[in-house]
């Protein structure tokens, strides 16, 4: 069992993977709002220089926000197929940046339920 991380910048994308995620059987995902190191540290701090240094290239088109999607895979197989179809939704693509993804290990799964009296 795995657990499958995409970290999404470019959100023009969102659809297709979750769409995608519905071709393969992936029958559930939790996506939440998170911004990357280079905006943060720009909207905090304001450092407008470094759009010409070192975080220039991750923050194209004044990307400001992204997603992070998250799923629990049980099979292996099926993981490796759900990383290639992604894959395959961006290889035509021309941006730079649109994210990356990463899978774990999951030892287990405790769901949370109400003791019924």
């Amino acid at each position: 069992m795995h657990i499958l991380f995409i970290v999404l910048n470019d959100l023009s994308f969102l659809d297709q993977i979750l769409a995608k995620f519905l071709d393969l059987k992936v029958r559930g995902a939790t996506i939440i709002d998170s911004q990357g190191m280079a905006a943060a540290i720009m909207q905090n701090e304001g450092m407008m220089g470094l759009r010409s240094g070192p975080f220039s290239r991750s923050l194209e088109n004044d990307q400001k926000e992204s997603k992070t999607i998250f799923t629990v895979i049980p099979e292996e197989e099926k993981v490796h197929e759900v990383v290639r179809e992604i894959q395959s939704i961006f290889e035509h693509s021309k941006k730079q940046v649109i994210g990356f993804m990463f899978t774990m290990p999951v030892s287990g799964i405790y769901p949370f339920k109400p003791k019924i009296y």
